[in-house]
């Protein structure tokens, strides 16, 4: 009890609380396991910087106009790329040592990553500033072009240790140069005390070990001592400092290829001060702030672990944000429209975000519990995360028969499928190019009441998903994993799901792909194989019924 009471003393010097009574043994005030020993912290706190000055470079010249911001505020280099920044409070992250200062990088540059750590320079730690008149920023010149493709995982609470995290590596590493860069969208672990070293060492690693450049939003599982009163304890590894620690802003900004990105944390202060999940006027100030400087016309896009109150939408639609991309609820869903804005969650593991000036679109890439892959899109929760329906009052009903082909081979021609009556309905297939000339192409062509045709095919060869048709500024170009049985060639399963507003694709339980069209009822259905012989086990087609008040664009992930 002694240790407790000189700890509660030397925090509420500190910090500024209201000291209570040593006696309280609620809950959330019970000493958490691995609390570390602070008796050095007012020492550290008397030695920190409060202003930092440095120069943001481009190769060897000092580089101009850019933003350098220390999660409150904003300064911008002069012609010869110099800043000094005066570190303001931030209730968040109210031990100083804690407190970062990073750059936001324009378009046609990147920071550099240290060749010893891996750790990507675009910011620094106060408690590791060892100059702070020489914090410098490295940028090197990046080419760019549109679309931007965005790997967008969240929520694996597994400190990214688990097969399917590698599964997400792997991906986009076999990907190459497609993905542009990732960011994650929070709740990695379950951290605490005791195990956030262990933990937030792991993840960096994975950060650092990534194929592109990993960023990160923090989650409220992140947050070591959330949801009570020692998070402000005055340590580097209390509430949002571990995650600083190893991973780095918990806001951050940057332009690429015409198009600003925007990260930022999640929390607020209760009236207990208990930090709860929410959205803290100081980081929708600092939002408010960075939107400012966008120039009008310019595209935005947003990242977060979860949605704040009607200030942050309001602020959002100000500034022209396009989308704000989170994960927290464990499901594919559109939340709301606020303005010009629309505001989806994902569910584990990934999503590959395409952006234009003009629009977005998704591949929901969810590591899939089943199939002949057998990962697990979720392995500690049972949310369903990768299931078909999310919940049951707003999953689709299903009706209709097996259409009775099955075991058929077509070489080089088309095979008809007689359509359902209504515009919505599911096409399963089940295929693979075989024989002495395997088909260089084969798929399903759907002809609507319109005459509008839209073509889906598998490119075996090539062991891609290929989208053809309707003209998009999306047609993903990234390889499967094998699938192939020991005796036999490689198996692909098709899933496609006309709907209402959009036709969405499965492949193998893997790949996600989904277009929103207005795509009308089907006077034509056809399984095609081009170019060689492609082998069907089976076809199945079903009918689909909406309820009257559900709409399907609601949820990405509604069959």
């Amino acid at each position: 009890m002694n240790r407790r009471f000189c700890l509660l003393l030397l925090w509420t010097v500190m910090v500024g609380l209201p000291a209570f009574a040593v006696g309280d043994e609620k809950k959330d005030e019970q000493v958490p396991a691995g609390l570390p020993d602070t008796t050095e912290s007012a020492k550290l706190v008397q030695k920190m910087p409060k202003t930092i000055s440095g120069t943001v470079f481009l190769g060897e010249k000092g580089l101009a106009g850019v933003r350098v911001t220390d999660g409150v505020d904003f300064v911008t280099t002069d012609v010869q790329g110099k800043y000094a920044i005066t570190v303001k409070p931030d209730p968040l992250v109210p031990y100083l040592p804690s407190r970062t200062v990073s750059v936001c990088w324009p378009s046609e540059t990147w920071p550099v990553q240290d060749r010893r750590t891996r750790r990507w320079q675009w910011w620094a730690r106060l408690k590791d500033v060892k100059d702070p008149e020489k914090v410098d920023f490295h940028l090197v010149a990046r080419e760019e072009k549109l679309p931007v493709c965005v790997a967008f995982g969240t929520d694996p609470h597994d400190a990214l240790r688990r097969p399917h995290n590698r599964v997400f590596r792997d991906e986009v590493g076999r990907a190459g140069r497609h993905a542009d860069f990732a960011v994650m969208g929070g709740d990695l672990g379950y951290l605490g005390f005791a195990n956030a070293e262990k933990d937030y060492t792991a993840i960096e690693q994975f950060t650092n070990d990534f194929p592109v450049t990993m960023l990160h939003c923090i989650g409220n599982h992140d947050i070591v001592g959330i949801h009570s009163d020692w998070w402000k304890i005055p340590h580097e590894l209390a509430g949002n400092g571990a995650f600083v620690k190893y991973l780095g802003p918990l806001r951050w900004s940057f332009d690429y290829a015409g198009i600003r990105f925007v990260g930022v944390d999640w929390s607020l202060i209760d009236e207990k001060g208990h930090l709860q999940c929410g959205m803290a006027d100081s980081i929708v100030d600092w939002l408010e702030k960075d939107l400012a400087s966008v120039p009008k016309g310019t595209p935005v896009y947003l990242f977060s672990h979860q949605w704040g109150d009607k200030r942050f939408f309001d602020v959002c639609e100000k500034h022209g944000v396009k989308l704000c991309l989170g994960g927290h609820s464990h499901r594919n869903m559109l939340i709301r429209r606020h303005g010009g804005t629309e505001y989806w969650t994902k569910m584990s593991l990934y999503t590959l975000l395409y952006v234009d000036r003009d629009g977005f679109e998704f591949v929901d890439r969810c590591v899939y519990k089943g199939g002949r892959n057998g990962w697990d899109g979720h392995w500690r929760h049972s949310h369903r995360a990768c299931a078909l329906y999310n919940n049951l009052d707003m999953q689709n009903k299903q009706r209709g028969e097996h259409v009775g082909l099955e075991d058929f081979t077509l070489d080089d021609n088309a095979r008809s499928i007689k359509p359902v009556g209504g515009p919505t309905y599911d096409l399963r297939i089940g295929a693979w190019a075989t024989g002495n000339k395997p088909a260089k192409r084969w798929g399903v062509r759907i002809t609507a009441e319109s005459g509008d045709i839209c073509e889906i095919g598998y490119d075996e060869p090539a062991h891609m998903l290929d989208l053809m048709g309707r003209k998009t500024f999306f047609n993903p170009k990234i390889p499967l994993a094998e699938e192939t049985d020991s005796d036999g060639p490689p198996w692909v399963e098709m899933r496609i799901s006309v709907m209402p507003d959009r036709v969405r694709v499965r492949v193998n339980s893997r790949l996600h792909y989904q277009k929103f069209i207005d795509f009308g009822p089907a006077r034509r259905i056809e399984v095609f194989s081009e170019g060689g012989k492609t082998e069907f086990g089976r076809v199945d087609l079903w009918q689909r019924t909406w309820p009257k008040d559900w709409n399907p664009r609601a949820t990405a992930n509604s069959g």
